[in-house]
């Protein structure tokens, strides 16, 4: 009996640990300025503006103490902490001023659900990360690298745009006035524009554009193209 007891007291215990760590939690902390936020390691992330610099964490499988959100050179970075982390789930939503770059790496997410206004304004990700954003800009920087995706749309004079190793830039509702891309090694890239295109594309990346641009220097090699949508 007192061997099926303790049998009994190991189960429950191993459920509760299960339990224990399925549980979501959550926290809001309070931010210094920023204009520029990274986001890293698996975290997904929502923009969202307003009157205030904060961040809302909401955490399964993995304690709070372990998302590092730190602001510096004006750039805030959320990432997890040191540490081996398995079955966990990890989802922020950053309230921000004023917002003029977005970088998403490592299999992270980032989504601005408020429309981006800024003088020059960059949108970057690496290894399957991945951006949405809406952007009205006079200056536009875009880089994708290594499986990730940019979805862009909104209005820009001056765009420029790098692509690489099988990334993908959707901006087949971007429009601009000038263009200058590059795109290498499987990378596909979607723009509009009524100007000027320069740059490359080499080793079977593609590059698509919509609208009636009033000149086109694009150098192809290696299987790059560039082709109208």
């Amino acid at each position: 009996m007192k061997k099926y007891s303790k049998l009994l007291t190991v189960l429950i215990f191993l459920l509760s640990l299960g339990t224990l760590e399925a549980q979501t939690n959550s926290e809001t902390r309070r931010l210094n300025n920023f204009n520029a936020v990274k986001v890293s390691t698996s975290i997904k992330a929502e923009l969202v503006q307003g009157d205030e610099n904060k961040i809302e964490i909401n955490v399964t499988g993995i304690e709070l103490d372990k998302i590092v959100t730190e602001v510096s050179d004006r750039t805030l970075e959320v990432k997890l902490g040191r540490g081996n982390f398995r079955n966990h789930s990890v989802n922020v939503v950053i309230t921000y001023k004023d917002i003029q770059g977005i970088e998403a790496t490592t299999s992270a997410s980032v989504v601005a659900k408020n429309q981006i206004e800024a003088a020059e304004a960059y949108l970057f990700a690496a290894t399957n990360g991945y951006i949405e954003a809406d952007v009205i800009s006079d200056v536009l920087h875009l880089e994708a690298a290594t499986n990730s995706r940019i979805v862009v749309e909104g209005e820009v004079d001056e765009l420029n745009i790098k692509a690489y190793t099988n990334a993908e830039i959707d901006g087949k509702k971007l429009d601009a006035n000038d263009v200058d891309v590059v795109a290498n090694t499987a990378a596909t890239v979607h723009f509009n524009t009524g100007g000027s295109i320069v740059g490359s594309a080499a080793t079977a990346a593609k590059i698509y554009y919509g609208g009636r641009p009033s000149s086109m220097e694009v150098k192809t090699s290696t299987g790059g193209s560039v082709q109208k949508r």
